[in-house]
């Protein structure tokens, strides 16, 4: 018996850390769909056509399982959907316009941060000291790699970085809102029921623009890259948190913030960005760094 709860909790980790890495590829390579799509649309378009998209690859699922909906939760599917979904995109936007990507990148990195500060004081989380000092290099880790390919360095005097620090805080409370009451419903189904109710609120805001007047064959593309940002990025994406989530803990789940930049990383490289010594200490870093947030 004992072995087979070892082989079972090995494969869960295992599966965790597969689906870490699938989930950082798939936001890691969020930015340079969103770069790609301003030049058509405004960042508020896109957070709320991005939103709305995720929220209507669910519909069927709403449609289906509506008569099986926890009304009892009900508070706590509205809360995770803004704090994890709703409010964040339209901060990330607001910042994106006055904030470089380096220092977004980095402030986005102290999610785990939050996401242990939040559970040890409202949620009872314990956290072990390992962990602890596997948020620290993790950070650490993220810092260096935005460093090494900042050519201007970071600047945290722009009152900008707040909504961004305001974003991740609400991250912090929606990852432990779903890992404490939530954790027990199919991941689809609580994607759904988390997405479908923003979806409509970021729709009634995406056509109070003049989003539609903007549409044309020059920015079909955009269009369609935006999609795709919400059904796979976002959509799919959220599913992929949700279950990793039930199988892992919470912090382990946001430390996903961290292989970001490992992704971006490499992103570049393969599009023909060098990348220096100090690029594989950081990433070396962040990968010890989620390996202690992950240890038993």
């Amino acid at each position: 018996m004992n072995t087979a709860n070892t082989t079972s909790t090995t494969n869960k980790a295992i599966v965790a850390w597969l689906l870490l890495c699938l989930l950082a590829t798939m936001w890691g390579s969020s930015f340079l769909i969103v770069k790609k799509s301003l030049a058509a649309f405004t960042p508020v378009q896109i957070g709320a056509l991005r939103i709305m998209s995720a929220g209507l690859v669910f519909l069927p699922w709403l449609i289906k399982y509506r008569s099986e909906f926890p009304k009892e939760k009900t508070k706590y599917f509205a809360l995770a959907g803004l704090l994890g979904y709703f409010l964040p995109a339209f901060l990330f936007a607001l910042a994106g316009t006055r904030v470089n990507s380096s220092l977004v990148g980095t402030l986005n990195s102290t999610t785990p941060l939050f996401v242990l500060i939040v559970g040890t004081i409202f949620f009872q989380q314990i956290i072990k000291r390992w962990q602890a000092i596997g948020l620290v290099l993790g950070f650490v880790g993220s810092l260096t790699l935005i460093l090494s390919a900042s050519k201007d360095g970071l600047s945290f005097n722009n009152p900008y970085a707040l909504l961004v620090i305001i974003a991740t805080l609400m991250y912090g409370f929606n990852v432990n809102i779903t890992g404490k009451y939530l954790s027990s419903i199919n991941p689809v189904l609580l994607s759904a029921w988390t997405l479908g109710g923003v979806g409509v609120l970021a729709g009634i805001i995406l056509f109070s623009t003049d989003f539609v007047a903007r549409i044309n064959h020059e920015t079909l593309p955009a269009l369609g890259l935006i999609i795709l940002l919400g059904v796979v990025n976002s959509g799919i994406a959220t599913i992929i948190f949700n279950y990793i989530l039930q199988i892992a803990s919470p912090v382990f789940a946001s430390s996903v913030t961290y292989l970001i930049p490992v992704v971006s990383t490499m992103m570049g490289f393969l599009d023909g960005e060098p990348i220096s010594l100090l690029h594989y200490f950081g990433m070396s870093i962040i990968l010890v760094g989620v390996y202690l947030i992950n240890k038993k």
